[in-house]
């Protein structure tokens, strides 16, 4: 069955400044542009792919993370929870070519102000659920621009594993994309991202450091 969304990115919680994002690079991994969002009180290191974007994110100022605007997203208290049983992953969707752009669970509006003011955020409603991942999806949201460069000749994300554990029953909006990803069951959160299917053989384990594995 076709799914009326896609993958757009996906974001790892960490350290201020992401000290794991070199360990990227120094596997090959070509890093882009970072990026501040005012008035949310986050910034990130970003790493673009043919079909999806990965974000190292941490939480630089706790007085915007925390204020009214920020605070139904529960991002601060995802932030400081990361290794104490919090899910420290996002995933966002856009629509799927030739769709009509309906996200797949049910949300409501964030109007983070370092977007214009016509655009806002759809984020689900499992956000004050922190052993989840955080999920939101932008209708407004385009594929990464022409083909990726990588020393380590990864392109295509083509898996995304969820390792979770299985105190709770998923909510509705997790099980709605269950057909876009594959959650297992663990003793603690991790991701496990696959490119190109894997065809290389190669993998990069940021374990313990951080709770991603990267497959390609």
């Amino acid at each position: 069955m076709t799914t009326s969304v896609e993958i757009d990115h996906i974001f790892l919680m960490t350290t201020p400044g992401a000290p794991a994002a070199d360990e990227f690079v120094d596997e090959g991994i070509t890093e882009g542009a970072s990026r501040v969002h005012p008035g949310q009180g986050t910034a990130n290191r970003r790493f673009v792919f043919d079909n999806v974007m990965f974000e190292f994110l941490w939480v630089h100022d706790t007085d915007e993370a925390g204020s009214d605007l920020v605070r139904p997203t529960h991002l601060l208290e995802r932030w400081r929870q990361r290794d104490t049983g919090g899910s420290p992953f996002g995933l966002c969707f856009r629509p799927a070519p030739q769709t009509s752009g309906t996200p797949p669970f049910t949300t409501w509006g964030y109007e983070p102000p370092y977007l214009p003011a016509d655009l806002d955020i759809k984020v689900a409603d499992n956000a004050p659920n922190l052993g989840e991942p955080f999920l939101f999806f932008l209708p407004w949201a385009q594929p990464p621009d022409g083909p990726s460069s990588h020393d380590a000749g990864m392109r295509t994300l083509t898996e995304i594993i969820v390792h979770t554990p299985a105190s709770n029953l998923p909510s509705d909006a997790l099980r709605s994309i269950n057909r876009l990803i594959r959650l297992e069951n663990a003793e603690s959160h991790h991701m496990t991202l696959v490119f190109d299917e894997g065809i290389q053989g190669e993998t990069v384990e940021l374990h313990p450091t951080e709770p991603l594995t990267i497959r390609y």
